[in-house]
C-alpha cells in the first residue's frame, strides 16, 4: 500500500470513480454508495467504537426531534446519515489525542476540528449526498452562520435547521455521557445547560422539542435500545479491516495537510469532474460548495489573472493553468490575482499539482491556493478571543463596534446598488431602566438585558443583526427591509416584550420604546443611527412603550416639541437666534464631573471652542452650504456653553451640609433654524443625553 501523497490521492480518486459509476448505474440513488458506507462504518467501529455509538445516539435523537418538527422520511434519513458520520475525521486522529482521558486543550480541539473538515472533504470524494455534506460542513457554526474555526465575515444568512438539530443532539449526548474527567449529566441538567447557551450557539426551539421528545418516547428508547449499551472491550479485527482503517486514515491525513497548509483547495478527476471543494474555497472564490458538487469544472469557477492585470476575465479553456497541467503532466506554481466577487480580488499563491501514476497516467489534478495577505486559519482560542472582541460580554449579541462595522458594510452595499435594496434599522430602549435598577437591584437589571437580548434573537429573522448599542439600548439592522416592514417588525417586538416575563421577577413589567429609520442615498452610519435615535426619543417623549417611525419626524413635528410650558420658558429668541438653558445637579467630584463632560463631548464628536477651569464651550454638528438646519441632528449645529460650580445645602440646620455640583448648560443655535419647536427638540435630546452621562442613567 503506497503511503506517498500521490499514491494516496490515486487510491482515493479510484474509489471516487467507483462511487460515481455506482451512483449513475440506475435505480434508486442512495445517500452514499452502500459498499462505501459499509466500509466507513466498519472502520469507525474498529477505530473508535464508542464514537460510533455516540453517532448512533445522535441519529436517534435528531430523527426524533425532526419527526416532531414535521420532517419527511427522506429528510430524516439524510439527518441520520449525517449524525452517524459527523465524527468521520476521527479516523485520522492519533491515539494520544483520540483516547486522552481528559479535556482537550485549545490546540488539540483545533487539531481535531481540522481533521473533521478533512473527513467531510473525503466524503465528498466518496459521492455522499450533497444535503449530508451541507449539514456536516455547517455543523461547527453559530446560529448566525459564523464559523468557530475560521475568521468570521459579515454574515447575511443563518444556520440551516439540519445543523441546528445536530448541534443540540451532539451536545446533549456528550453532556449526558460519563467522561473520565466528569460524570454524565441528568436529562434535566442537560436541558438547563443547553438553554443557558441558547440564542447564539443552540436553537431554543430545538432544545424544547428535544425535551418534549424525551418525555414522550426518548427516555424509554434510551433504556431499551441495544445500540446504547457499552461496546465490547476486545473486538477481533481482520487484516482487511486494518487495511481499510489505514487507507481511510491516509486519505484524511493528506486532506488535513492540504487543509492546514493552504487557505483553500479543490481536486478534479481525469474527466475534470469535481471530487472535493474544500470549506476554505467559498471564502476565496465566493462559490458555495452546493454549486460545484457533482458537476464539471468550468473556466469561470476560479478566475486567475497575472498580478499586473486589474481584473480577471474568463480565459480560453486551453490557456488555463488546470488545462496546461493536465496536458503536460507538469506541476505549476505562481502568484496570481484571484477574483472573489465583483471587482474584489485577492493576491494568492497557486500551486497546481497533477496526480500522475505508473506509466505517466493522469488520475486527476489538485489546485492549492494560499492567500498572500498573510491572513491564515486561526486556532479556536484565537477565534474565540476574536469573537469575544466583537460581542457584548453581558448579552452575547454584537457590541457597538461590531454593530457599526456591519452596518457600514451593509450601507456600502446599499450605496453600490443605488438604493434599489432597502435597509432599515430599529433602535429600542428599555423604559424606566434606572427605576428597575433602583427598585430591584442591578442583578435584576442585568437579567432584564440578558432576557431581552435572547428574546430579540428568537423573534428576529435570519438576516437581521442585533447589537447592544450601550446601556439599555439595542439596535437591530434589517437588510432588504423597507420602512413599513421595519415598523411592523418593531411593533411585533414591542408587543412581545410587553407580554413576556423578563428579568425573572413576577412583579416586574418591562416595556420598550422603538425608533425606526431607513437608509437614504448618501447616508453614513452616524446619520442613519441619529435619525433612528431621534425617532426613539420621540417615542419616549410621547409616553413610552410605542414605536415612532422616520416619517413621523417629517409629518408630525409637534411630537418633537416640548410637552410643557415650563420647557418652553427655557427658550428665548433674539435676532433669529434661539437660546436654551438648563441646570443639572450632580454629586460627583469636580474631576469626575469634568471627565464625564469630556466623555459626552467625545461621544458626540464635539469641537472645543473654549476650555477653562470650571467651564467649556463646544460646537456640535455642522450646517450645509446655505447654513440651514437639516433633519438629522448632525445637520443641526449648536454651540454649548457648560459651566459647573460647587454648592453646599442641607434640609435642616442640624443636618450636615451636602456638597453638590451645579452644571449650567446654555445652548445657542447656529445657522437658520426652521422654528422654535425644532430647536427645542434638539436641545431636549441633548439635555437628556447629557443627564445620562452625568447621572449614569
Amino acid at each position: 500500500m503506497q503511503t506517498d501523497t500521490t499514491g494516496v490521492l490515486i487510491r482515493m480518486l479510484a474509489l471516487a470513480e467507483d462511487a460515481r459509476r455506482s451512483q449513475t448505474s440506475g435505480g434508486e440513488r442512495p445517500l452514499m454508495p452502500r459498499e462505501l458506507i459499509s466500509m466507513v462504518l466498519r472502520a469507525m467501529r474498529v477505530r473508535d467504537p464508542a464514537g460510533l455509538l455516540h453517532g448512533q445516539r445522535i441519529a436517534v435523537i435528531s430523527s426524533g426531534v425532526a419527526n416532531l418538527l414535521g420532517w419527511t422520511d427522506e429528510q430524516r434519513r439524510q439527518l441520520e446519515v449525517a449524525a452517524i458520520l459527523h465524527d468521520i475525521g476521527k479516523l485520522g486522529i492519533p491515539d494520544h489525542i483520540l483516547r486522552k482521558p481528559g479535556k482537550l486543550s485549545s490546540e488539540e480541539y483545533d487539531f481535531v476540528l481540522q481533521h473533521q473538515h478533512a473527513g467531510v472533504n473525503m466524503l465528498q470524494a466518496l459521492h455522499t449526498d450533497p444535503s449530508v455534506i451541507a449539514m456536516l460542513t455547517s455543523l461547527h457554526h453559530d446560529l448566525s452562520g459564523a464559523s468557530h474555526h475560521t475568521d468570521s465575515q459579515v454574515q447575511t444568512a443563518d444556520l440551516p435547521l439540519g445543523p441546528r438539530i445536530l448541534a443540540v443532539a451532539d451536545t446533549y449526548d456528550s453532556l449526558s455521557t460519563t467522561k473520565p474527567y466528569r460524570r454524565g449529566m441528568t436529562h434535566a441538567e442537560c436541558i438547563t445547560a443547553l438553554l443557558e447557551k441558547s440564542g447564539q450557539r443552540y436553537d431554543e426551539n430545538i432544545i424544547r422539542t428535544l425535551n418534549r421528545w424525551y418525555e414522550t418516547e426518548g427516555n424509554t428508547l434510551f433504556r431499551l435500545t441495544e445500540a446504547f449499551h457499552s461496546p465490547e472491550r476486545h473486538t477481533e479485527v481482520t487484516p482487511e479491516q486494518r487495511d481499510e482503517v489505514a487507507m481511510l486514515s491516509q486519505f484524511i491525513q493528506v486532506l488535513f495537510q492540504f487543509q492546514h497548509l493552504y487557505d483553500g483547495y479543490y481536486i478534479l478527476d481525469p474527466q475534470e469532474n469535481y471530487c472535493i471543494w474544500s470549506d476554505g474555497m467559498p471564502g476565496i472564490i465566493g462559490l458555495p460548495i452546493q454549486t460545484v458538487l457533482r458537476r464539471t469544472w468550468q473556466t469561470s469557477d476560479v478566475l486567475l489573472s497575472p498580478l499586473t492585470e486589474e481584473q480577471a476575465s474568463p480565459p480560453e479553456r486551453d490557456d488555463t493553468i488546470i488545462s496546461q497541467v493536465m496536458k503536460t503532466g507538469r506541476p505549476h506554481f505562481g502568484s496570481r490575482l484571484c477574483r472573489v466577487s465583483g471587482t474584489r480580488h485577492l493576491k494568492v499563491d497557486v500551486y497546481t499539482m497533477p496526480i500522475v501514476g505508473p506509466g505517466n497516467k493522469l488520475h486527476g489534478v489538485v489546485q492549492l491556493l494560499r492567500n498572500r495577505s498573510g491572513v491564515r486559519r486561526k486556532s479556536r482560542e484565537f477565534v474565540e478571543l476574536q469573537i469575544a472582541a466583537t460581542r457584548d460580554p453581558l448579552t452575547g449579541v454584537a457590541n457597538r463596534g461590531q454593530l457599526e462595522s456591519q452596518l457600514r458594510y451593509l450601507l456600502d452595499d446599499f450605496q453600490v446598488h443605488e438604493g434599489t435594496r432597502s435597509l432599515s434599522i430599529i433602535f429600542l430602549d428599555v423604559d424606566h431602566f434606572k427605576r428597575i435598577n433602583d427598585t430591584h437591584g442591578h442583578q435584576v437589571g442585568d437579567q432584564v438585558l440578558v432576557d431581552l437580548a435572547r428574546l430579540l434573537q428568537h423573534e428576529t429573522y435570519s438576516a437581521e443583526i442585533i447589537g447592544r448599542y450601550g446601556g439599555e439600548e439595542f439596535v437591530i439592522i434589517c437588510p432588504d427591509t423597507d420602512l413599513e416592514a421595519a415598523v411592523r417588525r418593531a411593533e411585533r417586538l414591542r408587543q412581545t416584550i410587553m407580554k413576556s416575563s423578563i428579568g425573572g421577577t413576577s412583579t416586574l413589567s418591562v416595556t420598550s420604546s422603538f425608533g425606526v429609520s431607513t437608509a437614504r442615498i448618501g447616508d453614513s452610519v452616524q446619520t442613519l443611527l441619529e435619525r433612528a435615535d431621534s425617532c426613539l426619543y420621540n417615542a419616549k417623549a410621547a409616553g413610552r412603550n410605542r414605536t415612532c417611525r422616520e416619517s413621523d419626524l417629517e409629518s408630525a413635528e409637534h411630537v418633537e416639541a416640548p410637552t410643557s410650558e415650563e420647557d418652553k420658558t427655557q427658550i428665548s429668541e433674539a435676532n433669529g437666534q434661539y437660546r436654551f438653558s438648563d441646570r443639572i445637579t450632580v454629586s460627583t467630584s469636580v474631576e469626575l464631573t469634568g471627565m464625564k463632560l469630556r466623555a459626552f463631548i467625545a461621544e458626540y464628536r464635539g469641537v472645543f471652542v473654549v476650555e477653562e477651569v470650571g467651564k467649556m464651550q463646544i460646537r456640535l454638528g455642522s450646517s450645509g452650504f446655505f447654513k440651514t438646519w437639516g433633519r438629522a441632528p448632525a445637520r443641526q449645529p449648536v454651540e454649548i456653553a457648560i459651566s459647573y460650580e460647587t454648592t453646599r445645602n442641607s434640609s435642616s440646620p442640624r443636618e450636615k451640609a451636602r456638597i453638590h455640583r451645579i452644571v449650567t448648560v446654555d445652548i445657542r443655535s447656529v445657522g437658520n433654524v426652521p422654528n422654535m419647536d425644532v430647536f427645542a427638540a434638539r436641545c431636549l435630546s441633548l439635555i437628556r443625553d447629557l443627564r445620562a452621562f452625568l447621572l449614569g442613567t
